[in-house]
């Protein structure tokens, strides 16, 4: 696979979209070829799985550019959630998910974040949701969704490791 190229001289939303973008594409990248089963694979003692991170990166990706800093309700399959209930819904449901529901949920949802991040007037537009003085500027959550992603994937390198041996940051077939 042809990883998403970074500019290097890039303006500061390009660059920082293009380095968001580079470990979202990674992240289904860790997911490829593998099976429902495979998709639900927990390195113990943690409770993660490959499935469980991608669908609770799409509920993140969703959850800050769409309900923070739009304002906007979430949508299913996230709306209906019972969020107090179970505050792990997303990773507890996800190995039970066809592959293709997961993946298309997390794709879905970073596609409409771009659409949001490329309508905004600028960077320092703040979000809309969040009570006056703890709003958040949209650099603030680029930068947030960067770590967030990063982070997760390399938990997902490690348990793709774990399940056929792969590594690195994008596989070769």
């Amino acid at each position: 696979m042809t990883h998403p190229q970074i500019p290097q001289t890039a303006n500061e939303r390009d660059t920082l979209v293009a380095f968001l973008d580079y470990y979202r594409e990674l992240m289904l990248d860790k997911a490829g070829g593998l099976s429902k089963e495979q998709l639900g694979v927990r390195l113990e003692p943690s409770t993660m799985t490959l499935a469980g991170m991608i669908y609770h990166l799409a509920v993140v990706e969703q959850g800050w550019f769409s309900n923070h800093f739009l304002g906007l309700d979430l949508t299913e399959p996230w709306a209906s959630v019972d969020w107090e209930a179970d505050r792990d819904w997303e990773w507890d449901i996800a190995p039970t998910l066809e592959p293709e529901v997961v993946l298309s949920a997390y794709r879905t949802a970073f596609e409409r974040s771009n659409e949001i991040i490329a309508a905004a007037d600028s960077l320092d537009q703040l979000s809309v949701k969040d009570e006056p003085g703890s709003e958040m500027s949209l650099r603030w959550i680029l930068v947030h969704m960067v770590e967030e992603t990063a982070r997760h994937a390399g938990h997902a390198d490690l348990i793709r490791e774990s399940i056929d041996g792969e590594v690195g940051d994008f596989r070769k077939s």
